[in-house]
């Protein structure tokens, strides 16, 4: 028996459905015992059951029946952040220091290319003068960081921009949700193998809300790791059933005579990590290649690869789901193209189809991985550093892409690594690159 994930077309549908599988008998295609469940989520059209291979392959034939699915680790899915880490080669200035502002603020502001700044050879100018105003400050809006670990105390997540004022980080307790009520911990920032995903979501969440190098400077910032390095032991697929929950039992906030918004950032993308000895074949657009699929051939067929691996989008229809169910509740969800050169193409595209036979499984390549495939959720590429603000080179593209932003060389708030805040010498900031 192995653990399977079956997602409901309908919400309406939950209850009978319940009871066709938890109890003998049943319709026509549910197993004729009681099956063992391993998690109901209630808010969610998912629920988690013990099944053999057969009586999974017999419950897609069920009308009510969206999908049924191995769990993300048993497909060979992982979650992976999506960034670069911090290089030289991506500076838009020519060093790294604390004095360093997040460069995409002024050219976002500015909204035209400003002659010659780029970092494209020694001629252009890497370092520039400018002032913005920006109206939009976040005031009363509830951003969720979908990723590694926040320190409440660094001063960028400051009410003012000198630190002071108080945090704006919520450490939200997210399983008083749970069927049995736990508590959600923190933490620790450092020295743990956390460390790199927390740095990760301390470079988001000073980009997204930060005082001095993000954009939404009075939001309230929330924060849940969706990582295997997360030590609460929480299944991603249990995170938008908690943020749903929360969203839905907010209380009217006095001084808008509404509830809060609620956004989150998704800078994260499931992937399979394919050996590239064990693609068997690639189908694209109708024309199926078997012979000499090498490396460069992959490459040039779209299964970008780094000579042994291919880091492969991986879609995921369970996670897909909770998505579309977060956004119709009125959860705004915006989400990274993803850092691996890799196509997006959309459900009428050329390209949407292609596929690779790997170790005898069937791996469609363009598009797109949760949670990029989740629906109508906003997707965001990364411009690069050079002159004439052409895409970065290791975003990926396509159609599905609905707009490119800063993301190289993008200095904001880290736990560890960079350089010193100047307002404190307990904390630091950095640049990375990647959405």
């Amino acid at each position: 028996m192995k653990e399977y994930v079956i997602t409901l077309k309908n919400f309406d549908d939950l209850d009978q459905f319940y009871d066709d599988m938890e109890t003998p008998g049943g319709n026509l295609y549910v197993p004729d015992r009681s099956v063992d469940i391993v998690n109901r989520r209630p808010i969610s059209r998912n629920t988690h059951y013990m099944l053999s291979d057969e009586e999974a392959a017999q419950i897609r034939n069920d009308p009510r029946v969206l999908a049924c699915e191995l769990t993300p680790s048993q497909l060979g899915i992982s979650i992976r952040p999506s960034w670069t880490q911090y290089s030289t080669y991506w500076d838009k200035s020519t060093s790294n220091n604390s004095n360093h502002k997040n460069w995409g603020l002024l050219r976002c502001v500015e909204g035209t290319q400003r002659s010659n700044w780029g970092n494209d050879s020694i001629l252009t100018t890497k370092t520039v003068s400018g002032t913005i105003q920006v109206n939009a400050e976040g005031r009363n809006v509830d951003v969720v960081i979908i990723d590694g670990f926040i320190n409440p105390s660094h001063p960028e997540m400051a009410l003012n921009s000198d630190g002071g004022g108080g945090s704006r980080v919520v450490q939200y307790n997210w399983l008083q949700h749970r069927a049995t009520p736990g508590t959600y911990v923190y933490g620790p920032y450092t020295g743990t193998g956390a460390e790199s995903d927390n740095n990760h979501g301390m470079h988001v969440a000073g980009t997204v809300a930060g005082n001095t190098q993000g954009w939404a400077r009075s939001a309230n910032i929330y924060n849940i790791s969706p990582y295997s390095t997360d030590p609460n032991g929480v299944n991603s697929l249990e995170i938008f059933d908690f943020i749903r929950a929360w969203h839905g039992s907010k209380s009217i906030n006095p001084a808008t005579g509404r509830k809060n918004p609620t956004i989150t950032n998704n800078s994260y993308g499931f992937s399979y990590k394919l050996t590239i000895s064990n693609i068997s074949s690639i189908t694209n657009r109708g024309i199926t290649y078997s012979n000499g699929l090498t490396s460069s051939a992959l490459n040039a067929l779209g299964v970008i690869n780094d000579g042994t691996y291919a880091y492969t989008p991986a879609r995921y229809t369970a996670f897909e789901q909770d998505i579309i169910d977060a956004m119709n509740d009125g959860i705004i969800c915006v989400c990274s193209a993803g850092n691996a050169s890799y196509k997006i193409d959309k459900s009428d595209g050329l390209d949407y189809n292609n596929y690779c036979i790997h170790s005898g499984s069937n791996i469609p390549y363009h598009q797109g991985g949760a949670p990029i495939s989740a629906g109508n959720i906003i997707v965001v590429g990364a411009i690069g550093t050079s002159a004439n603000d052409s895409k970065a080179s290791y975003s990926n593209t396509g159609p599905r892409i609905d707009i490119y932003a800063p993301g190289s060389s993008i200095m904001s708030s880290l736990n560890s690594t960079g350089v010193y805040d100047s307002r404190s010498l307990s904390y630091r900031i950095g640049k990375y690159s990647g959405t």
